[in-house]
């Protein structure tokens, strides 16, 4: 059974409008909605890829929050399995989703206008590569970012400094990898953005960041940024910051 939550949607899209005139001209929309077969879609990507980056995404991102679908490993069909009890899920616990939805939102837009003016000024005003994004609600913790749509995943079931924490994360990914792709058009523009160096150095450089006090201020208390795999990397990225917070430097300097 498909539940369609589409109503909520344009309950969102109308409270993410809620900005002031400059604001509204100046910086993105983050449309905030469901989407169930998006949540099929990487649910099953991250059950056949289940540890990346050190973290063992299956195990700790959900099976913490859905622990039946250990039985996935019993079953003939899988993918079939798992679509089911998704869209049993969204089905049995559509009010509680909304709420949680509404939660994200609202926490979202308390902080929006200073979390942008903060980006623009790590940024320099480096304009944003969309007028609109796309948060998409899960029932799961992976939380990962797309950048031919502009759309990114947050959990319904995490504390609301991960929730914040989280949007802060991907949306810094969008700027950066845009930033980093024009003006380094022959070295990082030609490389994957999914893997290998250039992954690296945007996940690093999101932690650097967020690490900065004015960021805490704003996401409030995150029990850990980043992926195992990083930890030297992200102890010269704060290193390099802290003598030059230029982002061009940093990425020169990183690269080096």
């Amino acid at each position: 059974m498909y539940l369609n939550l589409g109503a909520p949607l344009a309950f969102f899209r109308v409270k993410a409008r809620m900005l002031v005139g400059f604001i509204a001209m100046k910086y993105p929309i983050i449309n905030f909605k469901f989407d169930q077969s998006l949540d099929q879609d990487v649910a099953w990507m991250f059950y056949n890829n289940q540890e990346f980056g050190g973290t063992h995404f299956w195990s700790e991102r959900a099976l913490v929050y859905h622990p039946v679908l250990q039985n996935m490993d019993r079953v003939k069909g899988p993918k079939k399995f798992l679509n089911q009890y998704i869209a049993d899920f969204y089905s049995s616990h559509a009010n509680e989703l909304k709420l949680l939805g509404d939660d994200i939102v609202e926490g979202f837009q308390q902080v929006q206008d200073s979390y942008f003016s903060l980006v623009d000024k790590i940024f320099k005003g480096y304009p944003w590569p969309r007028k609109e994004f796309t948060g998409c609600f899960s029932i799961f913790d992976f939380c990962p970012r797309f950048l031919d749509w502009g759309g990114f995943q947050v959990s319904l079931f995490d504390k609301k400094e991960h929730q914040l924490y989280v949007i802060f994360h991907e949306m810094v990914h969008f700027i950066f990898y845009d930033y980093a792709q024009i003006n380094f058009p022959d070295t990082l523009g030609q490389m994957d953005t999914d893997e290998g160096k250039f992954w690296d150095l945007a996940e690093v450089f999101n932690v650097v960041v967020q690490s900065l006090d004015d960021f805490k201020r704003l996401q409030g208390k995150v029990d850990s940024m980043g992926y195992p795999d990083h930890k030297s990397l992200i102890l010269k990225g704060k290193n390099l910051w802290a003598k030059n917070p230029d982002v061009r430097q940093w990425i020169l300097d990183m690269m080096a």
